[in-house]
């Protein structure tokens, strides 16, 4: 004759089931995550990998951040990601995977009272980097900059002007702020986002793609500072740690070099 479980056995079974789920959940969230991290990461080289095709295709010069156009006789704006399309096969490469807020252009350009975007094949419209901003400049005119006389003293950057490629940073996991919050961000800021956990992904002016460390930007009450993104949706102040070029620094905008100390500047 069968015997079946007992009740005690079977709560021994159960307490067994519930040690190994405690144990393996967690290893099962850390290996998503990891995986949505070299997702993201890999993303930003394919975003590295147009950029260098752009310049060896306009003549060692980097595209233009963005600036006024037309298409169908009416005015958008046409950014970096719109010129670059032509070297990516998907628009979806620009949305890291762990992004929570990921900035919806055209809802920004709606706030800003700015034009709509230019259409593109494939469309931009959302987006989770965002350029080092001297390196792909506004450029000189630019009359979405400075609608009087378009001058800004800020050309088009090109190739040969870059000393440390490796160091430079192109593209990186931000975002574009509003202006004010507790941070004190003015428009067009372009705060640092790390979407894995400390970590910002980066892809570099030479190709390559790394992160960087960060660390809570604080005011003086130990508070996080934080704000805006263009389409209204919050943000937190970080910034970059560790002893590279853009230490201290809460965005990744600046052309790195030594300065006569040897210690790194920014232009």
């Amino acid at each position: 004759m069968r015997r079946g479980f007992t009740l005690v056995e079977l709560l021994v079974v159960v307490a067994i089931l519930a040690v190994l789920a405690a144990i393996l959940f967690p290893v099962f969230s850390q290996a998503k995550a990891a995986a949505k991290s070299a997702q993201c990461l890999s993303q930003l080289r394919q975003v590295g990998t147009s950029l260098q095709l752009y310049i060896a295709d306009h003549d060692d010069t980097f595209p233009v951040a963005f600036f006024w156009s037309q298409s169908g006789g009416q005015p958008c704006i046409q950014t970096s990601f719109q010129s670059m399309q032509p070297y990516q096969k998907s628009a979806l490469i620009l949305v890291c995977p762990t992004d929570q807020r990921v900035l919806d252009y055209v809802a920004g350009t709606q706030v800003m009272r700015f034009p709509a975007p230019c259409p593109s094949s494939p469309d931009v419209r959302r987006m989770s980097y965002q350029p080092n901003l001297r390196l792909i400049d506004v450029g000189d005119p630019n009359f979405l900059v400075n609608p009087y006389t378009g001058q800004t003293g800020r050309p088009v950057r090109r190739g040969s002007e870059v000393e440390f490629p490796a160091d430079t940073a192109a593209f990186a996991d931000s975002t574009i702020a509003l202006q004010g919050g507790t941070a004190g961000y003015t428009t067009y800021d372009l705060p640092v986002q790390p979407r894995h956990g400390e970590l910002a992904h980066v892809v570099w002016a030479d190709g390559h793609a790394k992160p960087v460390r960060t660390r809570p930007e604080l005011d003086e009450d130990g508070s996080q500072l934080g704000g805006l993104q263009l389409d209204l949706q919050p943000i937190a102040s970080w910034l970059v740690s560790g002893d590279g070029p853009y230490a201290g620094q809460r965005q990744l905008v600046g052309i790195p070099y030594r300065a006569p100390d040897g210690a790194w500047a920014l232009r």
